[in-house]
């Protein structure tokens, strides 16, 4: 009878312990990773050249800029001869459409909210338009994009300086050639910055570093308290290893460990209570993340959908299965099955000798 009843409380103490209150806190991390280009191409493209053609005005505003050297292609390496790619860039003069100055009133309150000054700040505006016109073809003469990037149909503003009269900011236009040069540079950096972007984005491979989170049990009073955290360092760490040009061997073997433990913590918390459900979603959102960065979208995907059965905060697990199914898409897109590979971009030669990039 002794045995049964301490049997008894051994079971009553450890249905306590289960059911220990959970509370999650949300961790922030941050993870370097490669971005894979959007648009289909060539995986042995790895060189560009760029020209760029700009109306008489602009050549003469600006006689020492080099715009051939500012166009930039993250993963690429620029060249000045042949290069698997050429972009060209357009740029027509600009067109002053109206001179005009802005009023903006200081207005300095006391402590109480009472107005004790008023003043006016007087500032130089320029409206104008300017067109640009880009085209991207490949060293076998294939047209692969040719687009308006800026229209003249849209009206752009210049802003200058802040005067205290409104005499000393109309005098600006008193000398109109410096303000062009000086809009037209701006103009002229402003549309190749924005083309790098734009072409970094689809066909880059570009290194970023991304702030994620999860959630962690944050009840120092539950069972699984310390070995959630401890299982939760061993991820942590091996994200924070994570290097685009390395492989991912090594980190898929360092967290296996972790892996085997929240499996096997999804079994443990299978009940329907809400401290059950809150605990499966915490550990489905961690592996989701995990697998996400480990280049293994299917797995992220199963994680997310789990996640979303646990009835609790659905929303996060379709956010997280979206996003690694836009990964699959991209990994299959550029033939590859990993983002992180070697890319050693200044050793990337042109079309004429070309040592062909195997996809990973």
């Amino acid at each position: 009878m002794q045995k049964i009843r301490l049997l008894g409380v051994v079971l009553l103490l450890a249905g306590a312990a289960h059911a220990q209150k959970v509370d999650l806190d949300r961790y922030n991390f941050s993870v370097l990773y490669r971005v894979l280009p959007r648009v289909q191409i060539d995986t042995s493209y790895h060189t560009y050249n760029f020209t760029c053609e700009t109306g008489p005005l602009m050549k003469v505003v600006n006689p020492n800029d080099q715009p051939q050297h500012m166009l930039e292609i993250e993963g690429w390496r620029r060249l000045d001869g042949l290069a698997h790619i050429s972009v060209h860039l357009k740029m027509e003069d600009l067109i002053i459409m109206k001179t005009d100055v802005t009023t903006r009133e200081e207005v300095k309150k006391d402590k109480n909210g009472n107005i004790v000054s008023r003043k006016n700040w007087y500032a130089p505006v320029l409206t104008y338009t300017y067109a640009a016109h880009v085209m991207v073809k490949d060293y076998k003469g294939r047209q692969m994009q040719q687009y308006q990037l800026v229209s003249r149909s849209n009206q752009h503003t210049y802003r200058g300086t802040e005067f205290g009269s409104r005499a000393a900011a109309a005098n600006i236009f008193l000398n109109m050639f410096t303000i062009t040069t000086q809009v037209s540079r701006d103009v002229l950096y402003r549309t190749i910055n924005g083309l790098s972007n734009t072409l970094t984005e689809q066909y880059g491979y570009a290194d970023r570093r991304s702030n994620e989170d999860v959630w962690l049990l944050g009840n120092r009073r539950h069972p699984e308290y310390d070995r959630f955290r401890s299982n939760w360092s061993i991820i942590k760490n091996a994200l924070f290893k994570l290097n685009p040009n390395e492989p991912l061997d090594q980190v898929r073997m360092e967290v296996k460990p972790a892996i085997a433990y929240f499996e096997k913590l999804k079994k443990d918390y299978s009940g329907s209570s809400k401290g059950d459900r809150k605990m499966r979603y915490a550990t489905h959102y961690l592996l989701a993340k995990l697998y996400y960065y480990l280049d293994e979208p299917d797995m992220a995907v199963k994680e997310a959908s789990d996640l979303v059965l646990t009835d609790y905060d659905a929303r996060d697990g379709r956010n997280l299965e979206a996003g690694a199914t836009y990964l699959k898409e991209q990994l299959l897109l550029n033939k590859r099955k990993t983002r992180y590979f070697p890319l050693d971009v200044m050793n990337f030669e042109g079309p004429r000798n070309e040592s062909l990039y195997s996809a990973q």
